[in-house]
């Protein structure tokens, strides 16, 4: 009980940081664990019962965030044990040497790479010994271009936990994954560091994936195996034609074609290029195939026509002929009712009551509201992640226009009327282009793109051939359980 008297005595009075305090803690706890316990063979004596001490590794095991702490108690090998003749008349000094084995005590650390940071300047950061850092970046920079490590990168580290207290840190080990598919790793060896990168070897197959809608486009596609990465490349392939959110129900049909990769077990683990991807609706079949370019790549329907919502295009003044511009986008505008000045964010054009208007750009209805403020009645339409368009002081809308409905460019939103704030029939029109009201008339709005001559030849061949591919891929099969 003495020993651990002092032991205690010795540890509340220490000054050290919690990492050197805890590695102290360690090796006494390791060597009165083997003075206690006579981990020789063979019997106990009976004086061994009075110097048991006290037990810390209550304390040990319990230290937030040192989970490693508990591998502290490494089994002995049979080969190591002693008989009870072997230590007969040994001293405790004796005995202990010879039941004394270095258990290693392992500490994992991570680390993100900076902006700026080189392995060095990581590794000083742990502490390591100047000898060591120079021979573990040697070791690195044999296997890997280390003028190629990138900021954002996890690094992780396995250290020596049982090092002197206020001695450098000594790594076990450390490792990164520079892509995917290549792993850096560095392990202490007795001769030094020895470095290893490992590359993960994929098939690349031609791969057709089939199926019906019985949850959601997600969930079923997962369920055949797609990984995230794939279907999330094959919905944005639709991103201005389709919302598979809302457009496809249960019972749909849905088809992918795509270069696989996948693992020497099978599993596929991404797609470098996604050739066609369809759904087939109850409102009809919606296709794209992919298509490749001087200067770009971007996916096209039957008719050539680009779907990519990154060439959609908007129309400036979306409503029927005759109508004449009444008061443009002014952020100081007099408000011709109130007589304040008051910011005009769009464009006013005043038509006959009735006259059409049409939806500037695919999308869909995002609000139908018959009465909101100044506005009156007016619709919404978001095409993308970009743009958003509003539509102002409309007399009606049509039957069959609802909240979520997919919209094309051109169809029939509403009417134009002078529902709310307004002084006479005219359509009040609004462009927002990330959150922020923009000019109609004098901003650079997105232009459609539709192939021609040449360009149009060589798609309607790459589609043709993209349809008989169909009939060489390989179908995806749902993995099993």
């Amino acid at each position: 009980m003495l020993a651990g008297s002092v032991l205690l005595l010795t540890i509340s009075t220490a000054t050290t940081a919690q990492a050197d305090w805890i590695s102290t803690l360690v090796r006494y706890e390791r060597n009165l664990t083997a003075a206690n316990t006579m981990a020789v063979g063979g019997a106990v004596s009976q004086d061994q019962s009075s110097r048991r001490g006290f037990d810390f590794s209550f304390l040990t095991r319990r230290v937030k965030g040192k989970k490693s702490l508990s591998r502290i108690r490494e089994p002995l090998d049979e080969n190591d044990l002693m008989f009870a003749e072997q230590h007969v008349g040994m001293n405790m000094s004796s005995e202990l040497r010879a039941v004394e084995r270095p258990a290693m005590l392992e500490l994992r650390k991570y680390a993100t790479i900076a902006s700026g940071d080189n392995l060095v300047k990581i590794l000083n950061k742990q502490g390591l010994a100047r000898s060591d850092v120079n021979a573990i970046n040697s070791a690195v920079n044999g296997v890997f271009d280390l003028t190629k490590l990138m900021p954002g990168w996890p690094m992780s580290f396995n250290l020596d936990a049982s090092v002197e207290p206020g001695a450098p840190g000594r790594l076990i080990s450390l490792h990164f994954e520079p892509s995917e598919t290549i792993t850096v790793s560095v392990e202490r060896t007795t001769e030094g560091f020895a470095a290893h990168r490992d590359e993960t070897v994929y098939i690349e197959e031609l791969m057709v994936a089939s199926g019906t809608i019985r949850d959601n486009f997600w969930k079923d596609a997962s369920a055949m195996g797609l990984p995230g990465s794939i279907i999330a490349n094959a919905i944005e392939t639709h991103r201005c034609t389709t919302d598979f959110s809302k457009d496809i129900q249960i019972g749909d049909r849905f088809t992918v074609l795509f270069d696989a990769r996948l693992t020497e077990e099978g599993k596929i683990v991404d797609s470098p290029k996604i050739h066609y991807v369809s759904v087939d609706t109850r409102g009809g079949k919606r296709e794209v195939f992919r298509f490749e370019q001087k200067n770009s790549t971007g996916y096209f329907d039957r008719d050539a026509k680009q779907s990519c919502a990154t060439s959609f295009s908007l129309m400036k003044a979306p409503l029927a002929r005759p109508y004449r511009m009444s008061s443009p986008f002014n952020p100081r505008r007099k408000h011709p009712i109130t007589g304040k000045v008051r910011p005009h964010r769009g464009v006013d054009y005043a038509a006959a009551k009735g006259t059409k208007i049409f939806a500037a750009g695919d999308g869909f209805v995002r609000a139908k509201r018959t009465h909101s403020g100044g506005y009156g009645k007016h619709v919404i339409v978001k095409h993308n992640g970009i743009y958003q368009t509003l539509y102002a002081h409309m007399s009606r809308f049509p039957k069959n226009l609802r909240v979520g409905s997919r919209v094309k460019k051109g169809q029939v939103i509403g009417y134009v009327g002078t529902t709310g704030s307004s002084t006479g029939n005219h359509l009040h029109y609004e462009i927002k282009k990330y959150g922020k009201q923009i000019d109609p008339v004098k901003s650079k709005l997105p232009r459609g793109q539709k192939l021609a001559g040449s360009a149009r030849k060589s798609f309607l061949i790459v589609r043709d051939n993209t349809l008989n591919m169909m009939d060489d891929a390989k179908p995806v099969v749902a993995p099993k359980g």
